[in-house]
């Protein structure tokens, strides 16, 4: 297809060439009969000089007559030319007339302006004079004697067929040539051109694939003079072009990587505020879906002002964002400048705070927690130990009495530290668990065995509650001691004289669930969303009721067994926490430490170090038990009493 640049080419070429054509016809037309006139005078004056010659001597009497009248009229008589010799007062002396067959006075009527100019001393080169109906042209000169005197004139008239004959014939000549040169000019023109714009326009369809990102595309360079100088640029330009956008791309790329890898929003306009970045954690923070413009990013325009106002001032801004939920979002908003230092944007940094601002009451919560739990028992033990050693105490009694108050609290206070190094191991993930086959039903007993003194001193009834048989357990059997002890402390703190306490287990699918169940005073609603936290009491006047981190010692050891643990309570009536054990699995080789969130029985649940450990499991007497057990049967005390943790 024709590009539209050769197309208007030709075109101008066509209009160009008609109206030069035009041009020259209508100047020729214009000029061709004065020019052919004139050269048609310009032939007659030689004639006309020898004739006035041969007058002046026919006027002097040099030439007789009949020899002059005999050599004008040969002269005359083949030229078609009709001439006229008339003397100073007008009068005709001699006429040759071979065109209008005129009498001597009638023939000089056409031509009185002429004469007058004759004998008024000029020579006279007449064109369209009108004669007897005819076009003449006529040239005259006048005739003076010796003395200088104008004693008559010549007049020598020719038809204007002389001169418009060949004018037409030339015209005629001229509108062929043009017919026929006209279109072959056009034609040649045309070729030329189009070898010239087809260049042009396959450079034209490369530049716009170029700009399409087409950048595969060459040119020949083979064209001679500026055409391929200008191929060979546009292919270097081609190659820059490549080299450029490829890097471009690539670092956009790894500016997008970037963004979308950061865990804070962000978002940047450009100098006209228009949205040009931004990333996955933004919209996630806003809940946005499809973004087509900043206002489907955030809908909320007064922060898109933050960005218009640090845009105008050039100062970076930063403040903070409430949104629902509680959640606290810090905005800081900067200018983006270019190597002038003029500002080109704006980029906004959105950090969720809402975590750290959690963390940070959590932490100065702790530490008021730990530091009201630390005094109680220091400010006890210091205001029992200056009466003493003061001397203000005398009887030994109250000595005795003062001396327990004071073991109490510092065994308080050494529980206190315990679980707080116990807790914090646990958060930092140094305290080591070893899984292992567990038989749950032993341990359960053992732990039941070990509490029937307490219970009974307290008034309080303990029943194991397993009504058919349960499978060994894969877990950490110390730990799993240390949560059921705790669980029982709670419990027998809670549950008021004539109680009981339940330790329930069941073979579910998968695993074994063991409950801890009292007919306590149970626990508010407001308060079972926070009963695994640090220092929580549900008794608010902190004064007796244990330190408050033995849940959270339960929940962290249940966390990183990868097993479960909840509570339900109702008020007044108890309260029952619930914890998971998985199946051992018969086939399982590997014990080790716990972490490995993935299947831990079997070939993938770890290597072992301690051969004779996995003997001692897989050759024990860890097999499930074969009898049944009453749900209401009742713990007898054993001999091997377990000491109480928590």
């Amino acid at each position: 297809m024709q590009s539209s640049f050769f197309r208007r080419l030709v075109l101008g070429l066509a209009i160009a060439m008609l109206i030069a054509a035009m041009v020259m016809l209508g100047g020729y037309v214009f000029v061709s009969r004065d020019v052919f006139t004139d050269i048609k005078l310009s032939d007659l004056k030689p004639t006309l000089d020898a004739v006035k010659e041969l007058s002046m001597d026919f006027a002097q009497g040099a030439v007789d007559k009949e020899v002059y009248i005999r050599l004008i009229s040969k002269l005359f008589s083949a030229d078609n030319t009709s001439f006229i010799l008339f003397n100073a007062n007008k009068q005709v002396v001699y006429c040759c007339d071979t065109m209008f067959n005129a009498s001597g006075e009638e023939i000089i009527q056409p031509f009185g302006e002429c004469i007058d100019a004759i004998l008024s001393g000029e020579e006279v080169r007449e064109d369209g004079i009108r004669a007897f109906g005819l076009g003449v042209i006529a040239l005259g000169t006048p005739m003076v004697n010796a003395d200088g005197e104008i004693i008559g004139g010549i007049i020598m008239a020719k038809s204007d067929e002389a001169v418009t004959g060949p004018v037409t014939r030339l015209s005629v000549v001229l509108l062929w040539m043009a017919e026929f040169a006209v279109p072959v000019g056009f034609l040649f023109v045309s070729w030329r051109l189009k070898v010239i714009t087809e260049p042009l326009n396959e450079m034209s369809l490369a530049a716009e694939e170029m700009a399409r990102g087409n950048f595969d595309i060459r040119l020949d360079e083979e064209h001679s003079g500026e055409i391929g100088v200008l191929a060979k640029a546009l292919n270097n330009l081609c190659d820059e072009l490549a080299r450029s956008i490829k890097q471009l791309r690539s670092e956009k790329g790894q500016l997008d990587q970037i963004l979308q890898s950061l865990t804070d929003g962000v978002a940047a306009t450009d100098e006209r505020g228009e949205l040009v970045h931004y990333n996955a954690a933004l919209m996630r923070l806003f809940g946005a879906v499809d973004v087509s413009n900043k206002l489907q990013l955030i809908s909320d325009e007064k922060i898109w002002r933050e960005f218009d106002l640090v845009f105008r001032s050039g100062a970076a801004r930063t403040s903070q964002y409430p949104m629902p939920g509680d959640r606290m979002i810090w905005i800081t908003i900067a200018p983006v400048t270019d190597e002038s230092r003029e500002i080109i944007g704006v980029v906004g940094l959105f950090k969720d705070m809402t975590e750290m601002e959690k963390l940070e009451r959590m932490r100065n919560e702790y530490v008021a927690n730990v530091s009201h739990e630390l005094r109680t028992p220091l400010t006890a033990v210091r205001g029992l130990l200056e009466p003493l050693a003061d001397g203000m105490v005398s009887s030994e009694e109250d000595r005795q009495r003062y001396y327990k108050i004071m073991l109490h609290e510092i065994l308080r206070l050494s529980r206190l530290i315990t679980d707080m190094m116990t807790l914090s191991r646990l958060q930092s993930g140094t305290e080591y668990m070893e899984l292992s086959r567990v038989d749950v039903f032993s341990l359960v007993n053992d732990i039941a065995g070990g509490y029937a003194g307490t219970v009974k001193q307290k008034g309080v009834s303990l029943v194991v509650d397993c009504p058919s048989p349960v499978p060994d357990g894969f877990t950490d059997g110390d730990r799993i001691e240390q949560v059921i002890i705790i669980l029982l402390d709670n419990a027998l703190r809670y549950t008021p004289e004539g109680g009981s306490i339940t330790l329930g287990l069941r073979n579910r699918k998968g695993y074994i669930e063991l409950t801890v169940t009292d007919t306590g005073c149970g626990i508010p609603e407001a308060d079972l969303a926070h009963i695994f936290e640090r220092f929580y009491k549900v008794d608010k006047s902190r004064n007796e009721g244990g330190t408050g981190l033995g849940l959270s010692i339960a929940r962290f050891i249940m966390d990183e067994l990868g097993e479960s643990i909840s509570v339900e309570s109702e008020l007044g009536k108890g309260t029952r926490f619930t914890l998971t054990i998985k199946h051992y699995v018969k086939n399982a080789i590997a014990l080790g430490p716990a972490g490995e969130k993935a299947d831990r029985y079997g070939d993938e649940a770890g290597k072992t170090t301690d051969k004779s450990r996995v003997e001692q499991v897989l050759q024990g007497e860890a097999s499930q038990r074969d009898d049944v057990i009453d749900a209401s049967y009742e713990v007898i005390p054993k001999e091997k009493e377990k000491g109480k943790r928590k």
